[in-house]
C-alpha cells in the first residue's frame, strides 16, 4: 500500500473508532438513566454519625466528659491531625483545652464544677447552622461567656445576635481559624441587660456553640451552669425544672421567653407538677414582643418533684426557665421529642423526667459492676424515674416519642439538662448499577 493510500486511511480508522466509543457511551448513559427510573434498581444505602465537640472553657474548675465508653476516640479540638486516639479513661477529664469525640449513638456530656460552689452540665455538640440561647446576664457580677470552637479544617465564619429586654443590642461577626475556639463576653455584646436571648447563626464551615453562665458578688460564687442551646418553636416543653436543693425548696424560678420573628406571639403556659396539670395566675394569653426578652414569675412552690413547663405559641419562640436559691442557680431549656437516648451517667444518680401523651418507655441500665438491668417505666402524660446507684450507662427507649431532661442536687450545687442528642445521624442514598446488563 502507498504512503498517500496508509495516510488517507488514517483519519478514517480514527474516526470509526470515536463514533464506536460515542456509541458506547450512549449505550451506557441511556441504560444508567433507565436503571434510575427503575423502582428495582439497587440502591446502596451508608449511614454515619458525625463527631461532637465537648467544651473546655479552662479555669480553676473541674471539667470532665462522660463519653460513651473509655474505647470511645478523641482528639484534641485545635489539633491539625485527623487522627483519633482511645480516651482511655471514662469520665475522661478535660485538663487543657475542648475536645473532639468520634461518632456515637451515645452522647457525651460535660460536667463542670467547683466544690461547694456549683455543678454544670451540657451536652457535647456537632455545629448547627441556627442555635438559640435564652439565658445569661450582661449585669453587673455576671461573667457570663459564649464559647465558639471550629474543629474543622478550614475558616469559619458566624454571626451572633444579642437581645435584652429593651430589644436588639447589637450582632457580632466573627471569623474562626481552624482548629480554634474562642470566647465572647456577654456583657460586651449586652451591656448592662439583666436577661439575654443569643442566636448563634454559623454562615460559614461548622462551629459549636455554648453558653456558661457564672455569677458572683465580690469574692462570693452565686452559683454558675450551662445554658443549653435549641431551635426556636411553636410549641416548647421544657422539662425536669429543679425545685429541691439539699432538702430545701428552690423559691426563684422565672420563664423566660422571646419571639424570634418579625411577629408578637401570644402564650399559654401549663405547669406539670406532681401529677397535676394547670395555668398558673397570669400566664395565659400572654403577648411577648418580637425580639425582646420577656420574664415572667412563675410559683415559688413547684411541688416536691422536678416540674415540666408546656408553652404553647401562635408563632415561633425560644425560651428558658432560670432556677435560684440565691448561693446557686440552674438553667432548664426544652427537650426535643425522641423514641429513644442513651447517656453514660458515670456514676451520677439523676431523676429522669419523661413526657408524652402516654409514656411506656424501657430501661436498660448497665451498673458498674457489669450487671445489667432491666425496667418497664409506665406513666401518664409526665413520668419521674431516679437512675440506680452504681449506674454506667443507660438507654431508654419509647414505644411513643417523648420528651428527656435529667436534674440532679450534690453538694456542690444543683443543675438540669434536656436529654437532646449532640448529633444526628447523616444518611447518604447512592443507585448502584449492574453494567452487565448491558451485554445480556
Amino acid at each position: 500500500m502507498s504512503a498517500d493510500r496508509m495516510s488517507q486511511s488514517a483519519p478514517l480508522r480514527y474516526w470509526r473508532v470515536q463514533s464506536a466509543l460515542l456509541l458506547i457511551g450512549s449505550l451506557l448513559i441511556s441504560t444508567v438513566a433507565w436503571r434510575q427510573s427503575d423502582p428495582s434498581a439497587r440502591v446502596e444505602r451508608t449511614a454515619s454519625i458525625p463527631a461532637t465537640v465537648c467544651p473546655n472553657l479552662g479555669g480553676d474548675a473541674r471539667t470532665v466528659a462522660l463519653l460513651p465508653s473509655a474505647a470511645t476516640k478523641i482528639k484534641d479540638a485545635k489539633s491539625r491531625k485527623i487522627n483519633f486516639a482511645k480516651a482511655k479513661s471514662n469520665p475522661y477529664l478535660l485538663s487543657s483545652g475542648s475536645i473532639v469525640v468520634a461518632g456515637s449513638e451515645v452522647s457525651s456530656t460535660v460536667i463542670r464544677s467547683r466544690a461547694g460552689k456549683y455543678t454544670s452540665a451540657t451536652t457535647c455538640l456537632i455545629g448547627s447552622g441556627d442555635q438559640w440561647f435564652v439565658g445569661g446576664s450582661g449585669g453587673l457580677g455576671s461573667t457570663a461567656r459564649i464559647l465558639v470552637i471550629n474543629s474543622g479544617l478550614s475558616t469559619s465564619t458566624i454571626e451572633i445576635r444579642s437581645f435584652g429586654e429593651s430589644g436588639k443590642t447589637g450582632e457580632k461577626v466573627i471569623a474562626l481559624p481552624a482548629v480554634s475556639q474562642r470566647e465572647v463576653r456577654v456583657d460586651s455584646l449586652a451591656p448592662g441587660e439583666g436577661v439575654v436571648a443569643l442566636e448563634v447563626i454559623t454562615r460559614s464551615g461548622r462551629v459549636s456553640a455554648f453558653l456558661f453562665d457564672q455569677r458572683g458578688r465580690g469574692l462570693n460564687s452565686l452559683g454558675a451552669d450551662f445554658v443549653s442551646s435549641g431551635e426556636a418553636s411553636q410549641r416548647l416543653v421544657i422539662t425536669a425544672i429543679p425545685v429541691r436543693h439539699r432538702g430545701s425548696a428552690i423559691q426563684t424560678h422565672q420563664l423566660h421567653l422571646i419571639a424570634t420573628g418579625a411577629r408578637s406571639a401570644v402564650v399559654d403556659v401549663e405547669l406539670v407538677s406532681d401529677g397535676s396539670r394547670f395555668t398558673p395566675v397570669g400566664l395565659s394569653d400572654r403577648t411577648i414582643e418580637s425580639e425582646r426578652v420577656t420574664s415572667l414569675r412563675l410559683p415559688k412552690e413547684l411541688g416536691k418533684r422536678p416540674a415540666t413547663l408546656i408553652v404553647t405559641s401562635t408563632e415561633p419562640i425560644a425560651g428558658s426557665v432560670y432556677s435560684s436559691t440565691g448561693r446557686e442557680f440552674a438553667w432548664s431549656t426544652p427537650s426535643i421529642s425522641l423514641k429513644g437516648v442513651g447517656w453514660n451517667v458515670g456514676g451520677l444518680e439523676p431523676t429522669i423526667t419523661m413526657v408524652g401523651k402516654t409514656v411506656r418507655v424501657k430501661a436498660l441500665v448497665k451498673l458498674r459492676n457489669g450487671k445489667t438491668l432491666t425496667k418497664n417505666l409506665n406513666g401518664a402524660e409526665v413520668l419521674q424515674w431516679k437512675v440506680p446507684p452504681n449506674s454506667r450507662l443507660i438507654e431508654l427507649s419509647g414505644l411513643d416519642s417523648i420528651h428527656f431532661g435529667a436534674t440532679w442536687s450534690s453538694s456542690d450545687g444543683f443543675t438540669s439538662i434536656p436529654l437532646n442528642p449532640g448529633t444526628e445521624l447523616e444518611r447518604a442514598t447512592t443507585p448502584t448499577f449492574d453494567l452487565g446488563a448491558l451485554f445480556g
